[in-house]
């Protein structure tokens, strides 16, 4: 599919009308590309998403950057960049090609030129979006009951209780799922203090009523330019039986069609099936980007020979097994 296809589609309707009953939108925030990269230049104790906190190492180093031309690029891995907005094709990468400190860079391209892809989960048209996009009815369900019985809100991420209660959900979630690391307290709540100053973040909890307002799950999104980013969810083993993570995902792509956001974006397509589902079950989808894909030439013979998997990855061939 080209790019000019992939803005021109629509989702389609499904037959029979579902209505929201006692649901409000919330109120995301959102920034430029050049605000939120320069806030993020200016942290210390975040990267360009939060959970990169718990995977690079040196962190300080892998700030956005800025090439002539006016686009924002960021580092998905260490001395390889990709630009921020992935929904505009490049027509060029000249501005960076000689920056000496970058090994490897890939960026969007019309389909004719491309020699690889980059699949990303995305909802490409967020205009209308409504439980009419959700095609299961099991899913609906859950959304509807996550929306009735829980409590959704804007906290203050540079407020240490919360930072505090968002702490043990996120080493919870660590400890279920395999995934990132567990952090201390102490490290976490600089991380959150920070993120309440960082442009176009959001963070958002779910709080069950019946227990106190006990915080069950929390979201943070960042809202950049026309496209809504899911940045981490993270919800807690024993307080999953409301469905916290339907209502929040469901929560913020509803909030932010009624802002008039053209696209939300969901990372990298991975081989965990169930995440993936997951991911498709509330309208995201796959979408293979056409791309190029830049390597200094030692780095390419290097990946292909000692890294292969790696090297299939970065051209987008799939399917991937399991953990790649």
């Amino acid at each position: 599919m080209t790019n000019d296809a992939f803005h021109a589609q629509q989702a389609e309707p499904s037959r029979t009308a579902v209505t929201l009953a006692d649901a409000e939108p919330v109120a995301l925030r959102r920034t430029n590309a050049g605000d939120y990269c320069r806030g993020i230049q200016r942290a210390r104790h975040n990267e360009f998403w939060w959970y990169f906190n718990g995977l690079v190492a040196r962190r300080n180093y892998w700030k956005p950057f800025q090439d002539p031309a006016g686009r924002w690029w960021w580092f998905v891995k260490p001395w390889f960049a990709w630009p921020v907005d992935f929904f505009s094709a490049v027509s060029d990468s000249v501005a960076i090609r000689h920056r000496r400190f970058l090994l490897g860079w890939q960026y969007p391209v019309v389909e004719d030129v491309a020699d690889s892809c980059v699949r990303l989960n995305v909802v490409p048209d967020l205009s209308g979006y409504d439980l009419d996009r959700i095609e299961r009815k099991k899913r609906r369900h859950a959304i509807r009951r996550a929306l009735r019985e829980l409590r959704y809100e804007i906290v203050n991420s540079a407020d240490p209780s919360v930072a505090e209660q968002a702490c043990t959900i996120w080493n919870s979630h660590v400890q279920r799922t395999g995934w990132n690391r567990t952090m201390p307290v102490g490290a976490f709540v600089e991380s959150w203090i920070e993120l309440a100053a960082i442009p176009g973040t959001t963070v958002v909890f779910a709080r069950d009523p019946a227990q106190g307002g006990l915080p069950c799950a929390w979201l943070i999104t960042r809202g950049i330019d026309h496209t809504l980013f899911i940045d981490t969810i993270a919800s807690h083993t024993d307080r999953l039986a409301l469905g916290p993570n339907d209502g929040l995902i469901f929560l913020a792509l509803w909030s932010a069609a009624k802002m008039r956001m053209a696209h939300a974006h969901y990372g990298l397509q991975s081989s965990i099936e169930t995440l993936e589902d997951f991911k498709r079950s509330l309208g995201f989808e796959p979408h293979p980007f056409p791309t190029k894909l830049r390597l200094r030439f030692p780095v390419e013979v290097a990946l292909r020979l000692l890294r292969p998997r790696v090297f299939r990855r970065l051209r987008g061939d799939w399917p991937l097994r399991a953990g790649e």
